[in-house]
């Protein structure tokens, strides 16, 4: 039996459905929803001898067509996106058609963002098969592709017409790629429900292990949570940024690394410990909050400090320089996500860059 939830948008509604055997029932989902209309299937290379892959295809019909498309942040470029336009026009998709999405966030973020502009829009379907994609990517509608300036800079708002979430996709991945997606999963917690990071700090490692029961629950949460935020604001104008808690510090450290050596989620999971540190430099959060974040950050064997993912010295103004070129910058003034507890993130707008340069350098940045 599959819970569902409802993002009500204006004009761009639809449901996410979270469950064990999604997939299963692909084939009645596009007849509900499309009817017979064709389909194509923009997948992760990798996932190509998945047995969810060749079912997805199976059940879809097999005429159904598909792009395969290199594993890694590094194809989610205006070159890869080329290619995929180039498939689609030679596969004869037209406005009719509609695009599945079968993979992690790079896939999904890459072809959303195809299919908001392939002949000015098409439909589109989330079948995220990671854990981070899944509660937090595939949800909402943000599509994009970087820049050589930085992450996500070239993109669009345009909402999926369905999400289907299949637990079972999670049974291969690897415990890296869980944990990653726990970092996104905490996340929730820390920025506006401290009785759901409770029951994660109970019920963390049980995730990790890949345990149904617990899964849903917290994929179902999560999954809410955004639904709700994305509801009241789908274009980011206000309490939407709060669900980059972390990614301002951390798409600069994906950057620096030209997204190698670690995955995005422990490059939030340094980031977020790093916004409670300032935080309470700022006098904004008490220590004992920090410290109950950071002791189950180092339990359930997060990164939480700099030097998990940088072996180099890393310089504090070459962060700064890097996160001015975060989307929420504004009149080259940084804004932050910052706490005053669990549970109790805010919108800070008044960084001042001298204070944030000397603090940097105060927890080991050059």
């Amino acid at each position: 039996m599959s819970k569902v939830i409802k993002v009500n948008i204006k004009d761009n509604s639809y449901k996410i459905y979270i469950g064990n055997n999604i997939i299963n029932n692909v084939d009645s989902f596009h007849k509900e929803y499309f009817n017979k209309r064709s389909k194509i299937v923009i997948y992760d290379k990798r996932l190509s001898s998945s047995i969810y892959f060749k079912k997805l295809i199976k059940k879809l019909g097999k005429n159904t067509n598909s792009i395969a498309v290199p594993s890694g942040e590094n194809s989610k470029s205006i070159e890869t996106l080329s290619i995929i336009y180039n498939k689609l026009f030679s596969s004869n998709i037209d406005r009719d058609s509609v695009i599945y999405a079968f993979g992690g966030g790079v896939i999904g973020d890459l072809s959303g963002f195809a299919a908001a502009t392939y002949m000015r829009g098409i439909d589109y379907v989330q079948v995220p098969t990671t854990l981070l994609s899944q509660i937090d990517s595939s949800v909402g509608g943000k599509t994009a592709i970087n820049s050589s300036f930085g992450k996500n800079l070239i993109g669009s708002f345009y909402q999926p017409k369905l999400v289907l979430i299949d637990i079972n996709t999670l049974d291969s991945l690897p415990k890296k790629q869980m944990l990653s997606g726990y970092a996104e999963m905490i996340k929730y917690g820390l920025i506006k429900d401290k009785k759901f990071y409770l029951w994660l700090e109970k019920n963390g490692k049980n995730i990790i292990n890949k345990s149904k029961k617990e899964l849903e629950y917290g994929i179902y949460t999560c999954c809410k949570s955004k639904a709700n935020i994305v509801t009241k604001d789908e274009k980011e104008k206000g309490q939407r940024a709060l669900l980059n808690l972390g990614h301002t510090f951390g798409h600069a450290f994906e950057r620096l690394s030209n997204f190698t050596n670690f995955t995005h989620g422990e490059a939030i999971a340094v980031g977020t410990i790093i916004a409670f540190k300032y935080s309470y430099e700022l006098n904004l959060c008490k220590e004992n909050e920090l410290k109950r974040v950071y002791n189950h950050f180092k339990e359930i064997k997060l990164p939480y400090e700099i030097n998990h993912l940088f072996k180099k010295n890393i310089k504090a103004t070459q962060i700064i320089n890097l996160m001015k070129l975060d989307k929420k910058t504004v009149n080259n003034i940084i804004n932050l996500i910052l706490v005053k507890g669990i549970g109790e993130a805010f919108i800070c707008h008044q960084i001042n860059e001298k204070h944030l340069n000397n603090f940097l350098k105060k927890i080991g940045f050059q």
